[in-house]
C-alpha cells in the first residue's frame, strides 16, 4: 500500500531551527525556542504506537527520521520511504538511514481486460480507443 507524505518544510527553515545531535535517539534538537519547547530540548516525541519519533513543524507532523535524512543529505525524500538499517532494531535516528523508492507494478492482467463489441472479455490493446457503450438502450 502506497504512503503519501507531507512535503518537507524548506531546508533553510529546518537548518535555522533544528540541529542534528548524537545526544538523543531521535537525532534532533531545537536551536530556537517558543512556547512549546526550549532551545536544546530534543525535537520529537515517540508517536502513540511507540514505533518511531514524530515532530511538529510549521503545524504538520513529520516522522523524525525523514527530517534527519533531509537535513543530512539536503534531498527531500518525497514519496520514497526512509528506512532504518536492518541492524538498527531500536530505530535510532543517529545511525544509518537509507532511501527506498517503491517500484511501481503494472496492473494485474484481470484489470487489463475489456469487453469487445460482442461482449467477450479480451486483453486491452494499447493502440485501440475503447468506447464503453451502454447496451441497455430502449427503443420507442
Amino acid at each position: 500500500m502506497a504512503r503519501t507524505y507531507h512535503e518537507m518544510p524548506p531546508l533553510w527553515w529546518t537548518q535555522e531551527n533544528l540541529e542534528l545531535t548524537s545526544d538523543h535517539p531521535c537525532g534532533l534538537k531545537w536551536k530556537t525556542g517558543d512556547r512549546y519547547h526550549d532551545p536544546g530540548e530534543p525535537a520529537g516525541r515517540i508517536a502513540n504506537h511507540g514505533r518511531f519519533y514524530t515532530v511538529s513543524i510549521l503545524g504538520l507532523r513529520y516522522p523524525v527520521h525523514r527530517v534527519v535524512y533531509y537535513m543530512r543529505t539536503g534531498i527531500d525524500p518525497g514519496d520514497a520511504d526512509v528506512l532504518h538499517d536492518k541492524e538498527n532494531i531500536a530505530r535510532d535516528n543517529r545511525l544509518n538511514l537509507t532511501l527506498y523508492k517503491r517500484r511501481t507494478r503494472p496492473a494485474p492482467k484481470y484489470r487489463r481486460r475489456v469487453r469487445d463489441e460482442n461482449g467477450d472479455l479480451v486483453f486491452r490493446d494499447p493502440d485501440v480507443n475503447y468506447r464503453f457503450v451502454n447496451k441497455t438502450t430502449t427503443e420507442n
